[in-house]
């Protein structure tokens, strides 16, 4: 674990710049912190399975063949979101606490894949999501969680997902409706939607105007 200090990078601040047998890597409170490695090449972190960045603002993931899943809790850029589409074997993406992003970049979820579980929580200014969200075929949980300008989901990105066996939202009092294309997901078993007014009257079972979007789902609970 490494915490606080004013380095740049990591692999100029040890001896070898190698890290052979690391599987999990925590980097806390590097306000200056620009990567891992300060020239790309030969990996230098060929097992690193598991990565957890906090309060890491200018911290751009370089290419990661192995990292499977990743928190990034704290301000950044739409440089740095854009660099997690950088690890590309992800399943797992925790991404919270950001008050100055009001949008994800298109480039950020393209390249993900394998990615079966994504948190986005705590962007106070988040108006709207990629519709590269239909990008994740393979994903089968979406959590989205305390947006509190979020008005709605994409309608293109939402289609796409067509693994999603779990959807939850929770205290996003101003998400206005729900897509269109929840109904085409036929995998989609639990939804759970929390403190999110608007949506809890249009989703009135048999009268809510949005009823029909959730009504095939098995297990929904709306509170």
């Amino acid at each position: 674990m490494l915490q606080y200090g004013c380095v740049e990078y990591v692999d100029v601040d040890v001896d070898s710049g190698r890290f052979p047998s690391l599987r999990k890597l925590v980097i806390w409170g590097f306000s200056n912190l620009k990567g891992l490695l300060k020239k790309e090449g030969e990996e230098q972190f060929p097992v690193l399975e598991e990565m957890t960045i906090h309060r890491c603002p200018v911290f751009v993931f370089p290419t990661l063949s192995s990292v499977k899943k990743l928190e990034f809790v704290g301000e950044a850029d739409a440089t740095v979101l854009r660099s997690i589409s950088n690890l590309r074997a992800l399943t797992s993406l925790d991404i919270s606490d950001n008050v100055e992003a009001i949008s994800l970049p298109e480039e950020m979820f393209k390249s993900l894949a394998n990615l079966k579980y994504l948190k986005i929580s705590c962007f106070k200014n988040l108006k709207e999501l990629p519709t590269s969200l239909a990008s994740l075929n393979a994903l089968k949980h979406l959590v989205i969680s305390r947006c509190d300008a979020l008005e709605s989901l994409p309608e293109e990105g939402v289609k796409g997902l067509t693994s999603l066996t779990q959807l939850s939202i929770t205290f996003c009092e101003m998400l206005k409706c729900l897509p269109e294309g929840l109904q085409h997901l036929t995998a989609l078993t639990t939804l759970t939607i929390t403190q999110c007014p608007i949506v809890f009257k249009r989703c009135e079972k048999g009268i809510g105007e949005d009823w029909h979007k959730i009504a095939h789902i098995p297990n929904v609970s709306i509170y």
